[in-house]
């Protein structure tokens, strides 16, 4: 699904993630590589494989869309205790085959990571401005009369399923009509639970395709 924020399409993906046709740019936001790791650095018995599996999705994203560039809207790590020599070897592995510049605007969890501290592949940045869309962590870091794109608040939704059932989604957050909140990419984090007012839209994304539900 494609929308128009201010002047720009963005391709609503899938899987998480938004297209800019102009730039040929992808945007995705919230991996939190390593937080399996820091569950188990706390003694908490979490399987390895969600940070592997994370980048292999995102070079599958890359490649169908044939991507100039990477922008991830922050929180590419979860937590200093989660960098441990096998992610980090994970990650420089997987930067050096991607072939495409990464970009970072860094977020909070990257910045309680002391991402700075670690040479990584990548351009990390506070913010980014392609194609009149000005490309941050938090959404409410968006400059007012500005259009943008943030991550940050895992946003959630929960729909009826059955008069006594409902079901919890992640959605793209279409807030005051100018900044897009993205899901989190990482389907190993949680939902913060939203409640949409009158104006704002919400994309639902199924197994192939976005879907805006009314509200």
């Amino acid at each position: 699904m494609t929308i128009e924020l201010g002047n720009t399409p963005v391709t609503l993906l899938a899987e998480h993630a938004v297209f800019l046709e102009k730039s040929a740019v992808l945007v995705l936001s919230d991996l939190h590589l390593g937080k399996s790791a820091t569950f188990r650095e706390k003694g908490i018995p979490v399987p390895e494989g969600d940070t592997r599996h994370d980048l292999d999705r995102v070079t599958a994203l890359v490649e169908k869309h044939h991507a100039a560039c990477l922008v991830v809207a922050g929180d590419l790590f979860h937590a200093k205790g989660g960098m441990s020599e096998h992610v980090l070897g994970l990650f420089r592995e997987w930067a050096a085959g991607i072939v495409v510049p990464i970009i970072l605007t860094e977020g909070n969890h990257d910045r309680m990571a002391r991402l700075s501290r670690y040479e990584l592949p990548i351009e990390v940045v506070p913010f980014s401005e392609i194609d009149g869309l000005h490309i941050t962590h938090d959404p409410d870091e968006i400059p007012d009369g500005m259009v943008g794109i943030a991550g940050h608040l895992h946003p959630g939704i929960r729909l009826p399923e059955s008069p006594r059932r409902s079901i919890r989604l992640p959605f793209f957050y279409l807030r005051n009509g100018r900044e897009l909140v993205l899901p989190a990419f990482s389907r190993f984090t949680g939902l913060n639970i939203a409640k949409p007012k009158r104006g704002d839209r919400v994309f639902v994304p199924s197994r192939e395709d976005v879907l805006e539900v009314p509200m």
